[in-house]
């Protein structure tokens, strides 16, 4: 056998660790019992279970403590001619940026070199950025594992450079029969073994690097990741769920589910919907902590299957929504707070236009109270007791004082004229005392019609609609009649409406007059009642009002309703409306308007559940 086939079996190892532990299972995985051993004990073989040549793998080891000791054997080994093949480093995490700098000092002084990291078991303590230079030249192994697994791993990064070194031929891999290690005959190594383990090597160096990326991209993610296997068991976990959980990965490994998801998922909804549906989006439940509490949190995920639709797990992934429940509870309770303001506001707004009507009409109170006070303090009321005084001081002689005596003769012209000034008098203040009473009413009417406002409803009865609508356009009929109005209808045959008539019948009998006043500056004046069903679920009854008036820009159609908003003359809106639009809505309709826009006139509608009765049932 020639040097170089000798040397291409014998495979030294250097082992870098503080720990003894590590030294003593590396020795025990590449069957060497010490540095000083034989090569009868240093050595071991590794069979390819795919043919039935074997390559014979030799490994002495060399073990440090420090790093500087071990650039030291590396140049040696080196300049020696004998480089290291392998180099197994115990690495410690807190320090990977520096372990990381010595890997490649080590690659510097010897670039052949493979590298095997021994890790800790848990993947969540690994460092972040998990890489090095040479992909090809470095695999990872968790401790602790078992040695037959060391011995494999490093036998196939061996094989995989010694298939990949240019320097090195075929033929030169291939150990002749005869050839002998002291004394010890090794066994031939075909081509075919050779090609074969530099494909198992490339194959696991690939599986350790996509493991290491797996890992990194599990253990990067901001949400919590929640394997459970066929058994319903936990049997994987990220490190942002154990963060959020306060536990450890051996704490959670094996457990029940339930241990975590709490009540939720011992009912069932979340396991019974992922094996029925076989996914779920955005299911809320909530997350035990540790220390009993209880996170909300937003759970998708989905069923495994394996090639024959066999069941193997279920994978869910859980965000917590901590955050986003106080924001909605937050605007909850600041939609709360606009509600009552705003309806402090309205019951402000609802005082001020009653103040604002009342006041007016106590104005006019005053008005005519003030001319009723003024005519009575100059009424000629004092002149007929003066009179009455004459006719008593001439009680014996009336006849000859009133045709003899002067002042006599002037008492029954006065007289006439007298009575014609107190029935002027009468006349004034009896108009005023009818004002006056006008304007209690208005004022009494203004106070009534806030009160029916904050009644929930009145009382209900069946109502024919179309008798109804007659009715609202009988109260009108002065104003239809005054405007020249031209009325249609359209009644369709509609049953008894279980209904509060007074509240239906003071909204169409505003809206009547809100379209009569619409159309007093156009030349056609035309108006349409209609009244038909609404087929559903819900049937309901639409009561409409349709003219040909100035009609309603676009922008205003949300306006006409709302309190306070008062139209110039021939316009729309003010408190009828508003009040209109409130009735309906206590009666659990809707008060709506429709225009094309300015000129093209408008339609009103009161929309009203379908309540109907029917008394032959």
């Amino acid at each position: 056998m020639t040097s170089s086939s000798f040397h291409s079996s014998i495979r030294h190892a250097l082992a870098i660790s503080d720990d003894a532990t590590i030294h003593d299972f590396l020795r025990q995985a590449l069957h060497v019992s010490s540095n000083g051993a034989t090569l009868q004990d240093r050595t071991t073989v590794l069979s390819n279970p795919t043919t039935d040549n074997l390559s014979a793998l030799s490994f002495t080891l060399v073990s440090v403590e420090d790093w500087q000791t071990a650039f030291q054997n590396v140049a040696e080994e080196k300049r020696k001619g004998t480089s290291f093949s392998l180099v197994f480093l115990s690495v410690c995490l807190n320090r990977w940026d520096i372990v990381r700098e010595n890997i490649e000092k080590i690659w510097d002084l010897d670039d052949t070199i493979r590298c095997i990291l021994c890790l800790a078991q848990d993947i969540a303590s690994w460092p972040t950025g998990l890489s090095l230079s040479r992909p090809e030249q470095w695999a990872v192994f968790r401790m602790s594992g078992l040695p037959e697994e060391v011995f494999q791993l490093a036998s196939c990064l061996i094989a995989f450079s010694v298939s990949s070194s240019p320097c090195v031929s075929n033929e030169s891999r291939i150990s002749d029969a005869n050839n002998t290690v002291d004394g010890e005959a090794m066994p031939e190594v075909s081509n075919d073994v050779v090609n074969q383990q530099a494909e198992l090597a490339s194959a696991r160096d690939e599986l350790a690097t996509s493991k290491v990326y797996v890992d990194n991209v599990l253990r990067s993610m901001a949400d919590s990741l929640l394997v459970i296997d066929a058994n319903l068991t936990i049997c994987s976990v990220n490190p942002s769920l154990l963060k959020l959980l306060g536990y450890s990965e051996d704490e959670l490994i094996g457990q029940s589910p339930g241990c975590i998801f709490g009540e939720e998922f011992a009912q069932g909804t979340i396991i019974e919907n992922l094996l029925l549906q076989g996914a779920v989006s955005g299911v809320e439940s909530s997350f035990l902590t540790r220390d009993g509490r209880l996170i909300p949190i937003s759970v998708s995920g989905s069923m495994m299957q394996d090639e024959q639709g066999q069941f193997q797990g279920l994978v869910c992934v859980a965000q917590d929504i901590t955050e986003r429940k106080r924001m909605e509870e937050e605007k909850l309770q600041l939609h709360e707070q606009l509600l009552d303001t705003s309806r402090q506001l309205g019951m402000a707004e609802v005082a001020s236009d009653v103040l604002h009507n009342v006041g007016n009409v106590l104005n006019s109170i005053n008005v005519s109270i003030g001319v009723v006070s003024d005519l009575l303090k100059n009424s000629m009321v004092g002149d007929v007791g003066r009179i009455s005084q004459l006719f008593h001081k001439h009680r014996e002689d009336l006849g000859n004082y009133f045709s003899t005596n002067p002042k006599g003769k002037q008492v029954p012209a006065y007289l006439e004229k007298l009575s014609g000034q107190l029935m002027e008098e009468q006349r004034v203040a009896i108009a005023e005392l009818d004002r006056l009473r006008e304007n209690a009413h208005h004022a009494q009417q203004c106070v009534a019609a806030q009160q029916d406002l904050a009644k929930p409803s009145g009382i209900t009865e069946p109502i024919s609609v179309v008798e109804l609508l007659e009715e609202a356009l009988a109260v009108n009929h002065e104003l239809l009649e005054a405007g020249h109005v031209n009325v249609s209808r359209e009644f369709q045959e509609i049953p008894q409406l279980i209904a509060d008539k007074h509240q239906v019948l003071e909204v169409m009998i505003d809206v009547i007059k809100n379209a009569c006043q619409s159309m007093i500056s156009v030349s056609d004046k035309q108006l349409l009642v209609r009244a038909k069903l609404v087929p559903g679920p819900p049937d309901s009854v639409s009561l409409e009002i349709q003219d040909s008036g100035v009609g309603i820009a676009s922008e205003d159609l949300i306006k006409i309703f709302s309190q306070g908003n008062n139209s110039p003359k021939g316009g729309r809106g003010g408190m009828s409306l508003h009040n209109g639009a409130l009735m309906a809505k206590n009666m659990g309709g809707a008060l709506c308007a429709h225009s094309e826009g300015i000129g093209h006139g408008a339609t009103f509608s009161l929309e009203l559940p379908g309540n109907f009765h029917f008394p032959d049932l």
